[in-house]
């Protein structure tokens, strides 16, 4: 269980790192990110804040690099979701 709350942990803030116009990718990176931060007992106001640090990440990433990190975001998240 620690285990999977410190990949968790982890994968959420790599994510802030993450993911300019959110591609499609990028929107369902934060929705699955966004679950399981839920799911992890992240307030609401936190949820937010880091929403927020991470779209002003993929803001400074070309489209295609954006789409890239994300694709791989949402791989490592949906083996975490498992």
């Amino acid at each position: 269980m620690k285990k999977l709350l410190m990949i968790s942990a982890s994968i959420i803030l790599l994510s802030l790192i993450a993911c300019s116009k959110m591609p499609k990718a990028c929107i369902e990176s934060w929705e699955k990110m966004e679950k399981l931060g839920k799911q992890m007992g992240l307030a609401e106001e936190q949820l937010k804040e880091q929403k927020k640090k991470f779209e002003e990440e993929i803001k400074t990433m070309n489209e295609e690099e954006a789409t890239r990190m994300c694709s791989t975001q949402n791989s490592l998240l949906g083996l975490v979701g498992q």
